[in-house]
This record gives structure tokens, sequence and C-alpha cells, in this order.
């Protein structure tokens, strides 16, 4: 049986990239999907970020009536790929805020999809049962699809479920570029001056794809991004035009000593096994960057160092992750706290528009 990232070259008939462009923002969430970056302006940001740091707060107090901004909502989680970070981070902040979660009793794997169901019939089957939809896919565009969709079933149901893109394809993963701009944030209060530099598969990586955007939307005065990957693994011309356009200067490299001393955001990222059509290709370069304690030793002492995770041998081999992650500049846990925080100030907006 074919797997769905096989599915994906074949799949579409409709162009959804070029048919259905997300909502802005624009101060107003309620009722909005959100599938890209690019959907949020700087207050936009400000809004969210302001959300993501009191909803920490108040569970930091145990407040409860965080309970009662989700009370009575469901979110259902389709996720065609694997992932256990967020998928369970979104689950955690829809039940922290009081909501409901529902998904596939045995994942996406066993249901009708694999019977031959489609995936505006099963989108739409989930937005018959939930208000808020997360939705991972190995298909670019896959979220545009689903809530071009889910804007048709409010015809037939009286009333459109939200859909929150959780990561399609080497697409975008709008909550993690959020979470990941939120985390650089507070620890350094601002990005102006930093120097960010993004190490690893910068080709296929769609949380780094995301941050960069968000870095151009933001516009912050003095901040250099550096890419560092092997040549065949470059970051996207059309990311790195969007950068241009946000006037951000950018560096790209092979030489990760060229920019390490004078980094004070670094974030590492695995090389995409799955992405490879030969596994030839990625052997060839799976070892070109390799985060260990001896190389960290060598950054700033105020550095940062981040990762989306999950990690592979990109971060050494297991002996040496204890020491990397008893290094406090190591972040990428806090990181990953982080995203429920700002998962659960996504599914307020959305659901409710309450400021919190």
């Amino acid at each position: 049986m074919e797997t769905f990232a096989q599915q994906a070259d074949t799949r579409h008939a409709i162009d959804f990239a070029s048919l259905y462009v997300p909502p802005r923002i624009e101060g107003e969430f309620t009722g909005k999907h959100i599938l890209s970056v690019e959907q949020f302006s700087r207050q936009d940001l400000r809004i969210l970020f302001d959300a993501s740091a009191s909803l920490k707060k108040r569970s930091r107090q145990h407040d409860r009536g965080l309970t009662e901004i989700c009370s009575g909502k469901i979110m259902a989680t389709l996720f065609f790929e694997a992932s256990t970070r967020t998928d369970m981070s979104f689950q955690a902040a829809m039940r922290r805020l009081g909501g409901e979660v529902v998904g596939a009793s045995n994942g996406v794997r066993f249901s009708s999809v694999y019977k031959g169901e489609n995936l505006a019939d099963t989108v739409r089957a989930a937005g018959c049962y939930a208000d808020v939809i997360v939705l991972r896919h190995p298909e670019v565009a896959s979220s545009l699809e689903a809530a071009w969709y889910l804007d048709k079933l409010e015809v037939k149901i009286g009333r459109r479920p939200v859909l929150i893109g959780g990561g399609d394809g080497i697409g975008e993963h709008p909550s993690q570029a959020l979470l990941d701009l939120f985390t650089i944030l507070d620890q350094k209060g601002s990005i102006d001056g930093l120097q960010i530099t993004m190490v690893g598969d910068l080709r296929h990586g769609r949380t780094v794809h995301s941050l960069a955007k968000l870095v151009a939307r933001l516009k912050g005065k003095g901040v250099t991004v550096n890419c560092v990957s092997p040549p065949s693994l470059r970051m996207p011309a059309e990311v790195m035009d969007q950068m241009q356009e946000g006037q951000i200067p950018v560096v790209e490299t092979d030489d990760l000593d060229e920019v390490l001393g004078n980094s004070e955001v670094i974030y590492w990222t695995r090389v995409q096994e799955e992405r490879f059509a030969e596994r030839a290709d990625y052997d060839a370069i799976q070892d070109g960057f390799i985060m260990t304690p001896e190389l960290l030793q060598r950054a700033r002492k105020d550095a940062i160092l981040m990762h989306p995770l999950p990690r592979k041998h990109e971060m050494g081999p297991p002996e040496s992750h204890d020491i990397l992650d008893e290094d406090p500049r190591s972040i990428y846990f806090q990181q990953m706290e982080n995203g429920m925080f700002v998962r659960m100030a996504l599914l307020a907006k959305v659901l409710r528009g309450v400021y919190v």
C-alpha cells in the first residue's frame, strides 16, 4: 500500500494554493482558520503573544478560570502523519481550557481514509462533530483544501468549524513558528539586532520556512538570518524572497564556523529522511551537521539553542543528549512547553475571541 506521502504528488485535481487565500487576522481571530504565518501582522502577533504570556502566567498560578474559556467546545484531531508533540500539545491546550478532544480511536491510518475516503470528506465528517479541527497532512496546501471544504460545509449544517494547520508537507507549520518566535521573544525580549542561525534541512523543514517568514513580517531592526545547510538542502527561493521583501539580510553558507560565534539564536533541525525519494541521497548528507557538547562550547555564552524535536543523531549520540540538555543555553524543552501556551491562545482566540 502506498503511503500518504507517495500518494500526495498525484492526488490533487484542484490547485488549492491558488484557489484559497487564508483570511488576514487584522486584529480579529474569532472564527478564522489558522493556516499560514502570512495571515499575521505585527499587531496580530502582539495580541497573540500577550495572550500566550497571560495564559502561561495563569497556568503557573493554577487559575481555575482557565477551564471556562473553551468549556462546551470540541476539538477534533486529524493527523495523517505521526506527530506526538504537536498532537499532545494541542490536546493538552484544549483540555487546559476546559474543552473536549475527539479523534479516530485507532488513528487516521485505520480509519475510513484507508478505505478510500478523500480528505474533503474526512475533514467535513470531523467538522460535523467538532468546533475546531487540527490537521496534519504530508501534502503541501492540504490545509487550504480542508479549509475550502469546511467553508462549503457551513451551507449544509449552518455553522463553520475552524481549521488550524498542524503542518502540511514541506509547506507551513504556523503554530510551530508562532511558538518558536514567542520563545525567542520570551528569552531575548526582542529580535532586534539578533543573528538567528538556522541549521540543517532548510529545504524540507516547514518549521524553518514558517519561522523565517515570521521574522520577515516582524521586520526587526538589525536582525540577520543565517541559513546553514548543504547546497542540496538550501532554503526555498520563495522563503528567501519573503525575507528579502522584509529587508532581512540573509547569509547562506555550508560552513557553520562562519556564523556560529556571532549567533544569539541557533535553531537546529534534523535532515528529514522521510522527505527523500532515494535513500542514497539521504545517506550522503545525513552527517553534515551534528550538534555536540563540544560544538556548543564554541557558541556565544548568551546564545540559545532551539530544536523543534524529535531529535535523532543530528544532536549527537544519545549519551551526549544529557550533557546538551543540562547546558542553560539549551531551551528546547521550554520551547516545547511554550507551544502549549501559544496553542491555548490560538484556540481561545479562534473559538471565543476572548481577552486572556
